[in-house]
């Protein structure tokens, strides 16, 4: 095409000799691509496992608040479902992932000793502490652990589902995603089967009891595929009691935390130093396991110390409060107060209430204000997530329960307001073209108006917008698009260079841009799966990205165009022409994402990715691929039950 243009420009006398040129940088680009060979599934599983790593050790640092070496080693007891060899009837957290090596078939359910309470127990820090040791430790022909929660199964298939998460959280290609899960080179970690229904749902016809059918039938070869599963003891006798548990699977039952591994881990987390076991000593003090005369009960103070510090997460939540200072270094809170609010009942509602200003405090980056109104939006998204438990569906999707995505927040203000606004967005739009149409027909020439029609293709973009990203979205990569112009450009350059022609400079410019542009489009554009493998904010940002170049390279290459041919009147012509595909960007998941900040002003802060953020850095969230959860689940409920509609 470049050559063509150079004809009619230059002459075709310089564009014969310059195919040299061409074929130079041609075969060039060939020998490149030659050279890159294609990627076999053993070496992907390799980058997959590193990139396992990378990612997965930050957030198993967030979840221990820092302390890295602070995870308690707790005891577990196996039951066997089925034929499954290698399992020991007990153990301790640190050899969990050496078990899940003996075990033939390596199939593992994770739940807790005590189905009466089983909140923070741990499952979820042992699957991941799982997934980093098998990651980090893999040899060759071994499957990658994938963390993977439950909530995001929508219901296809499951060798789809895993290969979609390598797609949209990894950037795995879509074919070499397929041959990895074909392989049975990814161990699916299913994390919170129990979050997949609401309470009360029927064992046998639960969401849970689906998935857990695919996981019954996911094989290799001739024996059952690996697969690790967390759930909740209550949840899962459930499903052993309807015989829709998973088979030929080892079941680990976690233990509470003990007395002594209690004071273990305050002893070396808070009171390593005579002050801080002075600032303790009470709390270790009632921890101690002394033994008893026969028939004496212990202190009922004793009793409920133990039973409120009973799980992980509640013993960091009371070293995240009581461990909390001012500005000059002074401990806020005594934790000799934990015996009397123990003995009352009421310290773990205490520690609730308190465990979000504490750690926005202790732990925050400083864009968020502890004692401001950041319980008041967190309750929000709670009491939001809260009322999709019952299964809430919207324009034609069950929404959900957990995970809280960017651009997929606009239910919270109301589908119907989401729309009002694209369609606001859109006519606005064709306004603004009809009125520039007019104005330019008035200074110039009324001939102009012949084009006073385009808006009308702008307000088309107004009827029925969708709110949902489909499975594929357009991408302009960066990158790409640099290397593209680049490409584009420099053999025009270089022509130009080559012509003697004073008078010709600018041609050669336009021409140079333009090919540089579409050169750089068509390589830098693409329509792939719905990748969310950055986090959370970045989604919104490549995607606002990629439009920005898109509709700049457009508006470029067109303008351009237009003023080779026409000057002004012919650029301002082009752009007239092309406008009205400017009310695409109303239904990227960007301008739906601003759609939501704008009616949601009041409610949440207008900086929410900021304050999501910081809310992650304080441990507060955490993330799973492109969405932000509440740490745990109790600290969701409680945070809804303290939402001003719920305390009404």
């Amino acid at each position: 095409m470049w050559l063509l243009a150079l004809g009619f420009f230059g002459g075709w006398d310089v564009a014969d000799p310059v195919a040299s040129v061409v074929g130079a940088l041609a075969g060039v680009a060939g020998l490149c691509y030659a050279l890159v060979a294609p990627v076999d599934v053993e070496q992907m599983a390799d980058r997959l496992a590193g990139e396992v790593v990378r990612r997965e050790q930050g957030e198993y640092a967030r979840w221990l608040d820092g302390n890295i070496g602070g995870r308690i080693d707790l005891a577990y007891a196996v039951h066997v479902h089925g034929q499954v060899a290698g399992a020991q009837s007990e153990g301790r957290l640190d050899d969990l992932t050496a078990l899940h090596g003996r075990l033939s078939p390596p199939r593992m359910v994770i739940t807790d000793g005590d189905a009466t309470d089983d909140a923070g127990t741990g499952k979820s820090l042992a699957a991941l502490s799982m997934v980093l040791d098998l990651a980090r430790d893999r040899r060759s022909g071994q499957a990658v652990a994938l963390r993977m929660a439950a909530a995001s199964w929508t219901g296809q298939e499951l060798e789809e589902w895993i290969a979609r998460h390598l797609v949209t959280a990894f950037g795995v290609g879509r074919g070499l995603a397929r041959r990895l899960v074909e392989a049975r080179l990814v161990l699916p970690v299913v994390d919170g089967l129990d979050e997949l229904d609401p309470p009360g749902t029927a064992p046998y016809s639960s969401r849970a009891a689906e998935l857990v059918r695919l996981l019954n039938s996911w094989q290799h070869g001739t024996q059952p595929a690996a697969v690790v599963v967390t759930c909740r003891r209550g949840a899962y006798e459930g499903l052993v009691g309807v015989e829709a548990h998973l088979r030929t699977a080892a079941v680990v039952r976690l233990a509470p935390v003990d007395a002594e591994q209690s004071r273990a881990f305050l002893r070396s987390s808070v009171a390593d130093t005579e002050a801080g076991l002075s600032r303790w000593q009470r709390v270790l003090d009632v921890l101690v396991t002394a033994p008893q005369a026969d028939g004496v009960p212990d202190p009922p103070t004793v009793v409920r110390l133990r039973q409120a510090l009973a799980t992980p997460w509640r013993l960091s939540l009371a070293v995240a409060v009581y461990q909390e200072r001012t500005s000059d270094g002074r401990y806020r809170r005594d934790p000799s107060d934990l015996l009397p609010l123990a003995e009352s009942g009421t310290l773990h509602q205490h520690l609730l209430g308190l465990y979000v200003p504490a750690v926005l405090a202790s732990r925050g980056d400083g864009t968020v204000d502890p004692d401001g109104p950041a319980r008041r939006w967190l309750a929000v998204l709670a009491a939001y997530l809260d009322g999709n438990r019952e299964g809430r569906q919207v324009e034609g999707r069950r929404l959900s329960a957990t995970d809280l995505v960017l651009p997929e927040l606009w239910p919270m203000v109301g589908a119907e307001r989401a729309k009002r606004a694209i369609r606001w967005a859109c006519l606005s739009w064709a306004g603004a073209i009809e009125l520039a149409t007019v104005a330019q027909a008035a200074v110039s020439s009324w001939e102009h108006l012949v084009l006073s029609f385009l808006p009308l293709m702008a307000a088309l973009f107004a009827v029925n917008p969708d709110l949902w990203e489909g499975e594929d979205r357009m991408v302009l990569r960066p990158v790409r698009f640099a290397l593209g112009c680049a490409l584009g450009s420099a053999p025009v350059v270089l022509i130009g260079l080559l012509d003697a022609a004073a008078d010709a400079t600018a041609d050669w410019v336009m021409v140079a841009t333009v090919f540089g542009l579409m050169v750089g489009g068509a390589m830098g554009m693409a329509v792939v799966p719905d990748e969310r493998r950055d986090g959370p904010r970045a989604l919104v940002r490549r995607d606002a990205v990629s439009w920005t170049l898109f509709l700049g390279d457009l508006v470029t290459i067109f303008a351009v165009l237009g003023y080779g041919a026409g000057g002004w009147r012919g650029a301002f012509v082009m752009l007239v022409v092309i406008a009205p595909f400017g009310a695409l960007v109303f239904h990227s998941l960007s301008f739906r994402y601003v759609a939501f900040l704008v009616l949601a002003r009041g409610v949440l802060p207008w900086r929410f990715g900021r304050f999501l953020h910081a809310c992650h850095h304080a441990g507060i969230l955490r993330t799973v691929g492109a969405a932000y959860q509440f740490r745990h689940r109790e600290l969701q409920d409680h945070l809804a039950d303290r939402h001003p509609a719920r305390s009404q």
